[in-house]
């Protein structure tokens, strides 16, 4: 029988499988193709998690009334802090697609280590470092426009200074411009379908 396993992320995997197959032993074929833990996996069926009970983990496609040609969901479970504290959706929703692209997840061991051994291990504190590093990325940005501010405020008749205050009026009349767009008429960014 051939299956195809569809992801979150929109990536499909194709595999044929006998039909006397355990599940437990599907999972396993899917962890070399996709990457995902057994443990982490979460395969559904006609809305039906398959995944659910240990019970039906040692039962076969054909117990489970898996037909031939089937599509099927594969998710990874989110997981829950350690502390017991709620994840923030956000980013766990980010951290599930880095451990969903290999690409990214060693772009991020390259550049901060700390954040991508979180993300594989410790969701709670992938979501902390998440949000400080937000925090300090906004704080950055507020220091570095209140120096440009005070820079332009110097000398109010430097050339410069003013193409600066003319951009930053510029810039902030198509940002007002674009919200008035999205709030009056939004069908203009999208695909509007009559019937």
């Amino acid at each position: 029988m051939n299956l195809t396993f569809v992801t979150d992320l929109g990536e499909t995997f194709s595999i044929e499988i006998d039909p006397d197959m355990e599940l437990e032993t599907v999972m396993v074929l899917l962890e070399a193709e996709s990457g995902i833990p057994t443990a982490d996996q979460s395969i559904s069926y006609q809305n039906n998690d398959l995944t659910s009970s240990p019970s039906s983990l040692k039962r076969t496609l054909r117990q489970l009334n898996v037909s031939d040609s089937a599509m099927l969901s594969l998710r990874r479970k989110a997981m829950i802090a350690p502390s017991g504290q709620p994840v923030d959706h956000d980013s766990e929703t980010m951290r599930l697609q880095l451990l969903g692209s290999p690409d990214l997840m060693s772009q991020l061991e390259q550049h901060q280590p700390e954040i991508a051994a979180a993300a594989r291990h410790n969701p709670a504190r992938f979501a902390e470092l998440l949000r400080q590093t937000r925090t300090s990325q906004q704080q950055a940005a507020e220091l570095e426009a209140q120096q440009e501010f005070s820079l332009m405020n110097a000398d109010p008749f430097d050339v410069e200074a003013q193409r600066k205050i003319e951009e930053r009026i510029r810039q902030q009349a198509v940002l007002d411009n674009m919200a008035h767009a999205l709030e009056w008429s939004p069908e203009s960014f999208g695909r509007v379908t009559m019937l």
